[in-house]
């Protein structure tokens, strides 16, 4: 908005030469005071002064911040020469108000051009470190199931803060020692960031991950934004009964499980956390085991060690000469196969009831703080059949290599023959490398077992 100071005898004629949106602001010049003391808005141009009362205009602009004003004569019987010096000011205003519009949208190219420069650099140098083995996607949180339990019934729900960034959160992997089919149905996954916003979860591929017990939960993008906390929540409908796996206990009580009334377990839940890229492919919820058999699975349940009958050492190198043995620890609850360093050492619990048996996994771990890596696996035969061939070996599962002193995971097997009846559990452990077998404590905590539908109609 334009402004112009105009003599107040001369306001009127000025007012008919001048344009609807210049202002124009009244002075008396003998009195040397505005017609009002509002504070002036917008550039002032110049001054309008009756013809030959220049010299008293500018007196009365002297003492304030207009005193080099220019000054423009309004002469009520000649008006056509103020007229042309004000279409001449009026003009120089325009053409540098555009110079100045032509050099801010020059700056902002410019600004533009800059900014795309340096987001297609950034996105050089990123590509770049993917290249060189950024990940694209991590796995920001996992823990490890321990074979301990939570039950939820009808309307209860678990929610639990877990110590992650919930930007580019992208799935949850929950582990269930009971088979939740068709109790999916049943409840809801959904997670919620520091501002109270819900992001829901769908279950993916329920088919996949009934025998290992891992059970995915997507969203259906990347979470956005800056940092965030995250919370996890579980609800159960009204109807139904749902037992989730617990982790180990955590030091802070912040992030164990809690319900509606408080805490409800020491423990955290078992659970791994993924973040990634959007359209980033994830890896399988669960170990490509028994593919398309997984679905003929009817019954899960976890077992614990305590429940099996008392290990006995079926196979250790011929040549070991360093301590060997296995055992039933009833302060751990778990079975513990210390192997040779010449080699793996097989454990065996006979005569158990496992008929119809699709799928067994155990949860293993290395029980010293200074044991080396350890690798174990775990296997199944009709029972007496393995003393009588003596081949424990092709009647085991993947090995899982390399755990470290502390570490979990679950050791998986698919029967080599079918389980009608009674079975026999193979427990092997070995050492990761070539190193003193001091403190090898390999311990089998629980077992969780996955029945099918019997060939012969029994039960299990």
């Amino acid at each position: 908005m334009s402004t112009l100071i105009v003599d107040a005898r001369v306001q009127d004629i000025a007012r008919r030469f001048l344009p609807e949106s210049v202002e124009i602001e009244i002075l008396d010049p003998s009195q040397r005071r505005f017609a009002t003391e509002r504070a002036i808005v917008g550039e002032v141009l110049g001054a309008v002064s009756l013809s030959g009362q220049k010299k008293a205009l500018k007196a009365a602009l002297s003492d304030g911040p207009f005193a080099k004003l220019e000054i423009f004569e309004l002469d009520p019987d000649e008006p056509r020469g103020f007229s042309d010096s004000i279409i001449q000011l009026l003009l120089g205003e325009l053409k540098s108000a555009r110079r100045d519009i032509g050099e801010a949208r020059m700056a902002a190219a410019q600004l533009r051009s800059e900014s795309m420069g340096t987001k297609a650099r950034l996105r050089e140098i990123e590509n770049l470190l993917y290249s060189l083995g950024n990940p694209q996607i991590s796995n920001a949180l996992t823990w490890q199931p321990t074979g301990k339990m939570l039950s939820l019934t009808a309307g209860q729900s678990v929610s639990q803060l877990l110590p992650i960034n919930a930007v580019g959160l992208t799935a949850i992997d929950l582990w269930f020692p009971e088979v939740v089919m068709p109790m999916i149905e049943e409840f809801s996954v959904v997670l919620q960031d520091s501002s109270g916003r819900i992001y829901p979860t769908q279950v993916a591929s329920p088919d996949m991950g009934l025998e290992t017990g891992w059970l995915r939960f997507n969203l259906p993008e990347p979470i956005e934004g800056i940092g965030r906390d995250c919370h996890l929540r579980i609800e159960m409908a009204d109807e139904g009964r749902l037992s989730l796996g617990l982790s180990q206990a955590v030091p802070d009580p912040i992030f164990r499980a809690n319900g509606e009334t408080g805490p409800l377990a020491d423990e955290a839940l078992a659970l791994r956390a993924w973040q990634s890229l959007g359209g980033v492919r994830l890896p399988s919820c669960s170990p490509t085991i028994s593919g398309n058999q997984a679905v003929s699975i009817t019954e899960s349940r976890f077992i614990p060690a305590s429940s099996f009958p008392e290990p006995e050492v079926f196979s250790l190198p011929f040549q070991a000469s360093d301590h060997v043995s296995t055992a039933h620890w009833e302060k751990e609850d778990a079975i513990l196969v210390h192997p040779s360093r010449t080699g793996a050492v097989c454990a065996i619990l006979r005569d158990v009831d496992m008929a119809g048996l699709s799928h067994i996994s155990a949860l293993v771990t290395v029980g010293h703080s200074r044991a080396p890596n350890l690798n174990f696996a775990i296997g199944v035969a009709p029972h007496g059949v393995v003393d009588e061939d003596g081949f424990w070996q092709r009647r085991m599962g993947p090995w899982v290599t390399g755990l470290p002193a502390r570490g979990w995971a679950q050791a998986h097997c698919i029967p080599v023959e079918p389980i009608t009846g009674r079975a026999d559990l193979l427990l092997a452990v070995s050492l990761a490398a070539d190193v003193p077998n001091d403190l090898s404590w390999g311990l089998f905590r629980g077992f969780r077992i996955s029945r099918g539908i019997l060939s012969d109609g029994g039960n299990s």
